[in-house]
Parts: structure tokens; sequence; C-alpha cells
């Protein structure tokens, strides 16, 4: 008996991948778009006129100052503003997410609650707003908008997506997304010539909303060791490396579920979650905290790579 599967079988398996890819890129530019807002805010809140490696310290966090040097002349309040915010020319600014995050919406649109693809579309449509409207500006008023319309969205995603396939593979896509970026800052701050500093801490720590959770854990000072150790190994706070890995963790076993042997997905995000357990935070001074993070930052890419795969479809996982 031919156990190929039918033309009409490989068709639908086909569609459900795409589905699924899109639903973890739709969480993905969400969350990178809300990150961006975040980093801003924290920024421009501080000051608007700090010098050239103020500024560029923030890019780095994107990884993407290469690209920012090929399209604008000095870095400064304004060009990382636009640069991060309404940039055509950067694929991570936050306009470009949205526009992203909307082209996957509609791909998933029949297998979302009418609800959220609309909070997904009027997200999109106030940003691209906004973008003809603040060029050269930078209002606080505009990051904070990003921040509730993202807080909305999450919300949305929570209370009325059933928890099946679909709402887990959103989850897997923001947790490794958000995963990312928070080495992404931990690493940037490290490497700061003034990290010394803890008003450098402080605004890691407000970056993602972990002041007050910080304070309580640690009522004292405020330094690299003991930001570094919160925003890596808090279990119970949502931003840190271990609860992000520990949520992508569980979003994997639900959505690559019944297969056998396990899915590589699975396996690297258990391996992940073990190398955060067990890697102290002396452990992690030892080995050098840029080494620890990039390392980190690898695997958790392998993952999206591993993802990919067993969906059949072809895209770039960062």
């Amino acid at each position: 008996m031919d156990s190929t599967k039918p033309s009409w079988r490989k068709g639908v398996s086909i569609m459900l991948n795409r589905q699924a890819d899109s639903l973890i890129w739709l969480a993905r530019m969400i969350e990178r778009a809300e990150n961006n807002a975040r980093m801003l805010e924290v920024y421009y809140a501080e000051s608007t006129e700090e010098k050239e490696a103020y500024w560029e310290s923030l890019i780095a966090v994107t990884g993407d100052v290469a690209l920012f040097r090929q399209h604008y002349d000095q870095i400064d309040a304004l060009s990382a503003f636009d640069f991060l915010s309404f940039s055509d020319k950067n694929p991570n600014s936050i306009y470009q997410c949205l526009r992203q995050a909307r082209e996957n919406a509609l791909v998933v649109r029949e297998t979302l609650p009418n609800e959220i693809y609309e909070v997904v579309n009027a997200f999109y449509l106030v940003v691209r707003s906004c973008a003809e409207k603040l060029t050269g500006k930078a209002p606080l008023e505009f990051l904070h908008l990003v921040k509730k319309r993202s807080f909305l969205f999450q919300g949305m995603i929570e209370a009325i997506l059933p928890q099946g396939k679909g709402w887990s593979f959103l989850q897997l896509g923001r947790y490794l997304e958000r995963a990312d970026k928070t080495a992404r800052i931990i690493d940037a701050a490290n490497a700061h010539p003034y990290k010394e500093k803890e008003n450098l801490w402080l605004r890691v720590l407000l970056s993602v909303s972990a002041y007050e959770a910080y304070q309580r854990e640690w009522c004292g000072r405020m330094g690299p060791r003991e930001v570094i150790d919160f925003l890596i190994h808090q279990p119970d706070f949502p931003r840190s490396l271990r609860f992000s890995i520990a949520q992508a963790l569980e979003a994997a076993q639900k959505a690559f579920k019944n297969g056998l042997p396990i899915a590589e997905p699975i396996k690297l995000l258990e391996q992940l979650d073990q190398y955060l357990r067990f890697n102290t935070i002396d452990e992690i001074e030892r080995q050098g905290v840029h080494f620890f993070l990039q390392s980190f930052l690898r695997e958790n890419n392998k993952v999206g790579f591993a993802v990919n795969k067993i969906l059949f479809h072809s895209r770039d996982s960062a």
C-alpha cells in the first residue's frame, strides 16, 4: 500500500506550517516594537543632550550600529529616535516591525479572533500615522502609546484566544524574542565604558520595567553584578532570561507535543534552561559575561532555526 500522503494533505500541511510560522513572527514583531519603545523611552526620559557614545550604546542593543552609520552622519537623540522608530531603512524599526506584524496577521486572519486582528491592524495604522506626523520629533507620548498598544495585544491574546497550538506558537515567538532582547541589553550595558556607574544599571532596569522587582530582591547597591544576576536568573520576573526560556519551553512542548522523537526545539530549550539554571553568577563572571551571553544568543537563535526546519518554511530566525 502506498504510504505517500495525498497531494491535498501536503497542501494542508504547508498551509498550517505557514500559519504557525506567521503566528510566531506576529508575536516576535509586536514584542520587538515594544522593546524598542521601552529603550527609547528610558534614554529620552534621562537626557536628550548626551554625547554620541550614549546613543550608540542604545543602537548597539539592536545589533544595528553598522546599518545606522550607512544612513546617518551622526548619532544623537533625533537620529536614534528616527532609526529605531520610523526608518524604512531599518527592518527592526517600530514602524517596520508593525508592518511585518500586520502582514503576518493577515496570513492567519481566518484562524485568529477578529478582535485580535483589529488590534494589530489599528496598532499598525496609528504607528504609520505617527511616522507621517512626527518626523524630526521624539515625543515620549508616542513611545508610551506603542507600549500600551502592545499590552493591549498581549491582553487580548490571554483573554480570548483558546490556549491551543495557535496560542502556543504566539507564546513561543514572544518569549524567544524577549530572551534575545534582554540578553542584548545586558551585553551592551556590560560593554559600556561607564558600566560601574549605578545610573547605567538603573537605566537597564527601567528599560525592562524591572526596577521595583529588583528593589524587592536587592535593597542596596545597584551594581553590574547584582543587576546581571537578577536579569539572568530571577525565576519569577517576566523579562529575565530564565523566565523567558521557561515560558518558551512550555510553549514548545504544547506546540510540538505528540512528536516522536522529541522535537529539536524542545531539546534545545531544555538545554538552554539547564544552561541558565546551573551557571551561577560566579561561574558567569569566571567565563566572562560577554562570552556567556553570546553563547546564550547563539543557542537561542538555534531554536528559531529548528522551529523553521520543522515547519518546512524558509525564513530568517531573528
